[in-house]
C-alpha cells in the first residue's frame, strides 16, 4: 500500500488553487503523492522510454529542465534496483544544464555543503506513442563518471504520481545515435534589456511540447511540513500555443488549459517566482533550454495579456542555450503526428493583436430577430450597441465577425476529460462566422448569421435553443427576442471578399457554403446600375429550396448590368426554379454532386471562390487545377 509523500498542500499550491477557484475541489487530493514507485512505475520508466526531461538547478538557484537518455536512444538505460531508487546511464552533452550540475557536484563531492537540496531533481516520464506519463521528484543521491560524457547517476525517489496524458500529441519515435551536439546559442544571464535571437524565438512559436521545471524551496519554521522539493511537467498543445511578447522579445507566455486542477507546477512558480522550460524538435533533435522568472496571471491580468484566455504564466527568460543535433531520438520517417482532440485554438498576445481588435473592445450585439427556415437551419439578425466614442464597424461583403458568448452562457462547467466532446473541455465561447448580410460603404448597425446547428455545438445549440423555445417560433416566421441573448465583437476577419470593381467571378458554394454569397449578392443588388460583371455561383446542396430562398430578393434586385448563371447541383428536384423571377439570372439544374469534368467547362480567366465543407472544397480546388487554373486565381474560405 502507497504511503503519502505529503502532509498538506504548500503555501504556493494553496495560493494558486485559491486564485483559480479549485481549493475546495482538491483539498485532500494531496494524499494521492506516493513516497515510493509502484511495481508499474518502475517497469514503465526502465522498459518503455528513450529519454526523460528532469529538473535541476544551477549555481544561481536557477530551475532548468535538462533531458536524459541513453548513448543509442533506446530505452533500457533507466534500472530501478529497489522502489525509491531510479540509476541511469546518461549520455549528456555541451550545453544541457545537468553536465553543468554534475561538474558542481564533483567540484564539491566530499565536502560537508553538499546537500540533498543543492541536488533537488524531479522527472517526467512519457510515452510518446500511448500518452501514457508518470512523474517523480527526489534528489541526487550519487554520481560515478564513465567517460567525458557518460555518468551513471543515482536518483532518490520521494514521490511519485501518475498524470494526466490529456494534451500529449503523439509520436511514433525512433533511436537517433548518430548525433553530433553543437551549442549554437548560449547566454546564461541576459543583461536587462536584451532580446531573444530570431531563430531562438521561431524555435518557441513552432512548438507543440515543452517541459516545465520548478522548485519548491521551504522555509525553516515549516519545513518538516512542506519539505523542498522539485516539480517536473509538461505543457502542450497545437504548435504556436505559447508565444513570445514582441515588446520584449523574450517572455514566453504560455496558456493554462484545463487539467487535473492540482496545479503543482503553477502552485512551486507561485511560491519561488522561478521556471526552466525546455523545448525539443522531434524532427532535428535541436533542444532549447530556458531559464527565467515566472509569474502567474489569472482574471483581467491575465486577459490583459492574452486575448480572452484568463489563466497564464509568463517567463521572462534570464538564461539559454540552444543545441543543435543532440536528441538521441527521432520522429519516425512518414509519420504524423496525432494532434489531442483536447488542446484548444491558438490564442494571441494582445498586443500581437491589438491593431485588429481594439477598434471593436466593448462593442455589443444582441439577438434581435430570428428566423428557423429547417431544424438545423436559421437566420439570426443581431443589432449592434456601439459603445460612447468608438468608431463604427465596418464590413466588405463576405467578410466574418467574430463573437464572444462567454458573458451570455457562462464558462463551460468542469469536467477532466470528455472523450465524447474534447472540445468543450476549453471552450471560451468565441465563435467566428460569416456575415450574411451585406453592409457595403456604411457603419453597420445590425447584421444577419445565415447558420447551422452543429451537432454537439455549445454556442450553435444555445442559440437553437433559444429559438426553440421561443413561444411563438414557428418555422419560416420572424421571431422577435429581447437583449437577453447578447455577445462581445471581437473584430472582424478575413480576405475572402468581393471586389469593389466590376467582377467577372466564379463561386463554388458547399451547402451551407453559400453564406458569404448571400452578402455578395446582395450588396451587387444594392449598388444598382454601378455594379457591372457576369458571376457564376455553382451550388451543391441537399436543400435547394431553402437556398433559393435565401438568395431570391438579392437576385430579384439584381441590375441588367450584372448577368448572373447559377449552377444548382442536387438530388432533390422537387422545388420551382421559378422562384428565381428575374430575366438575367439562368438556373440550370445537374443531378448529384459536381463531376470533375465540369470545371473543364467553366472559363479559365475568372477569379475563383470557394466555401464550403473542407472535403468539398479540396475536390473543387482538385478539379480546377486539373482543368488548368492556376493556384493564384483561386480564394478559398473554410468553416470557422
Amino acid at each position: 500500500m502507497a504511503i503519502t509523500a505529503l502532509h498538506g498542500w504548500h503555501p504556493g499550491e494553496l495560493a494558486i488553487q485559491r486564485k483559480l477557484g479549485f481549493a475546495d475541489a482538491v483539498r485532500d487530493h494531496w494524499s494521492i503523492v506516493g513516497n515510493f514507485m509502484p511495481a508499474q512505475h518502475r517497469i514503465f520508466h526502465t522498459s518503455n522510454l528513450p529519454f526523460i526531461p528532469v529538473t535541476i538547478q544551477d549555481d544561481h538557484g536557477r530551475p532548468w529542465a535538462s533531458i536524459v537518455s541513453g548513448l543509442t536512444g533506446s530505452v533500457g538505460f533507466v534500472k530501478s534496483p529497489d522502489a525509491r531508487t531510479l540509476s541511469v546511464l546518461a549520455r549528456l552533452w555541451e550545453g544541457d544544464p545537468l553536465l553543468d550540475a554534475i561538474r558542481t557536484w564533483k567540484s564539491l563531492k566530499g565536502r560537508d555543503h553538499i546537500t540533498s537540496e543543492k541536488f533537488l531533481t524531479a522527472g517526467l516520464g512519457i510515452e510518446f506513442s500511448t500518452r501514457r506519463r508518470n512523474k517523480f521528484a527526489g534528489h541526487i543521491r550519487g554520481v560515478q563518471q564513465v567517460s567525458e560524457f557518460d555518468y551513471e547517476i543515482d536518483l532518490a525517489v520521494t514521490e511519485t504520481i501518475g498524470n494526466c496524458p490529456k494534451y500529449i500529441n503523439i509520436r511514433k519515435l525512433d533511436p537517433y545515435p548518430h548525433t553530433r551536439p553543437v551549442v549554437a546559442y548560449r547566454n546564461q544571464q541576459l543583461s536587462p534589456h536584451e532580446k531573444l535571437p530570431d531563430e531562438v524565438v521561431d524555435f518557441i512559436l513552432q512548438a507543440d511540447t515543452a517541459f516545465i521545471a520548478s522548485f519548491y524551496k521551504s522555509e525553516k519554521r515549516t519545513a518538516d511540513m512542506y519539505p523542498s522539493h522539485a516539480g517536473m511537467n509538461a505543457r502542450s498543445g497545437l504548435p504556436g500555443f505559447m508565444r513570445v511578447r514582441p515588446s520584449d522579445g523574450r517572455t514566453v507566455v504560455i496558456p493554462d488549459y484545463s487539467g487535473n486542477r492540482l496545479v503543482t507546477s503553477l502552485g512551486n512558480i507561485e511560491s519561488s517566482g522561478l521556471a526552466g522550460l525546455t523545448i525539443v524538435s522531434f524532427t532535428t533533435g535541436d533542444i532549447l533550454y530556458l531559464t527565467g522568472t515566472a509569474e502567474n496571471h489569472v482574471g483581467p491580468a491575465a486577459l490583459k495579456i492574452m486575448a480572452r484566455h484568463a489563466s497564464l504564466t509568463t517567463v521572462k527568460v534570464t538564461g539559454y542555450t540552444l543545441v543543435k543535433n543532440a536528441l538521441p531520438v527521432r520522429q519516425q520517417p512518414r509519420t504524423s503526428v496525432e494532434r489531442s482532440p483536447y488542446s484548444p485554438k491558438i490564442k494571441y498576445l494582445v498586443e500581437e493583436t491589438e491593431s485588429e481588435t481594439s477598434d471593436y473592445e466593448g462593442h455589443q450585439a444582441y439577438l434581435q430577430e430570428a428566423v428557423q427556415l429547417s431544424f438545423d437551419l436559421a437566420v439570426f439578425k443581431f443589432k449592434v450597441a456601439t459603445k460612447p466614442g468608438a468608431s463604427g464597424i465596418n464590413i466588405r461583403p463576405g467578410q466574418a465577425i467574430v463573437l464572444d458568448f462567454m458573458d451570455w452562457m457562462g464558462p463551460p462547467r468542469y469536467q477532466h476529460m470528455a472523450n465524447s466532446a474534447p472540445e468543450s473541455i476549453n471552450d471560451d465561447r468565441v465563435r467566428t462566422w460569416t456575415v450574411s448580410s451585406a453592409h457595403e460603404g456604411q457603419n453597420m448597425t445590425s447584421f444577419e448569421l445565415t447558420m447551422r446547428k452543429m451537432p454537439g455545438g455549445a454556442v450553435t445549440g444555445a442559440l437553437f435553443d433559444a429559438l426553440k423555445n421561443h413561444p411563438l417560433t414557428r418555422w419560416g416566421q420572424p421571431i422577435k427576442f429581447d437583449n437577453s441573448v447578447r455577445a462581445g465583437i471581437v473584430g472582424i476577419t478575413g480576405d475572402f471578399s468581393l471586389s469593389p470593381e466590376k467582377v467577372n467571378e466564379l463561386w463554388v458554394a458547399g451547402g451551407i457554403g453559400i453564406t458569404p454569397f448571400i452578402a455578395m449578392l446582395q450588396a451587387l443588388g444594392e449598388r444598382g446600375p454601378a455594379a457591372q460583371g457576369n458571376i457564376s455561383l455553382v451550388l451543391a446542396t441537399r436543400e435547394p429550396e431553402i437556398m433559393l430562398q435565401l438568395i431570391q430578393p438579392s437576385l430579384a434586385k439584381m441590375p441588367p448590368t450584372v448577368k448572373v448563371e447559377l449552377e444548382i447541383f442536387t438530388n432533390d428536384f422537387d422545388f420551382d426554379t421559378r422562384v428565381i423571377n428575374s430575366p438575367n439570372v439562368k438556373v440550370t439544374l445537374h443531378q448529384g454532386r459536381v463531376k470533375p469534368a465540369f470545371w473543364a467547362t467553366v472559363p479559365k480567366d475568372n477569379k475563383f471562390f470557394i466555401c464550403g465543407p473542407n472535403s468539398f472544397g479540396d475536390s473543387v480546388v482538385n478539379g480546377l487545377q486539373a482543368a488548368g487554373v492556376q493556384p493564384s486565381q483561386i480564394h478559398r474560405e473554410g468553416f470557422y
